[in-house]
């Protein structure tokens, strides 16, 4: 039985690609998570090609740094925990 109080975070992580309580990884599960990896770096890079562009605009360059800080620090989560 789920109780209430952990039933959303259950539902976030399953979301986010963790398998929860399966004894085996799916391969739907499997290309989910390799999707969801390579759309995160394509968007990374992206935001990075984006910020050397558009070094000229303050606000936008601004926006992009906090962007891209942060992304790095979720790679770096993602790269060790890995």
């Amino acid at each position: 039985m789920i109780y209430a109080y952990i039933r959303i975070p259950l539902l976030i992580m399953i979301f986010g690609g963790i398998p929860i309580k399966m004894q085996a990884v799916s391969v739907v599960n499997r290309i989910y998570n390799e999707v969801l990896t390579v759309c995160y770096y394509i968007t990374f890079i992206s935001v990075i090609m984006d910020f050397v562009l558009k070094k000229e605009d303050m606000n936008e360059s601004m926006k992009n740094i906090r962007t891209i800080f942060v992304m790095a620090f979720i790679a770096w989560l993602h790269l060790y925990l890995r």
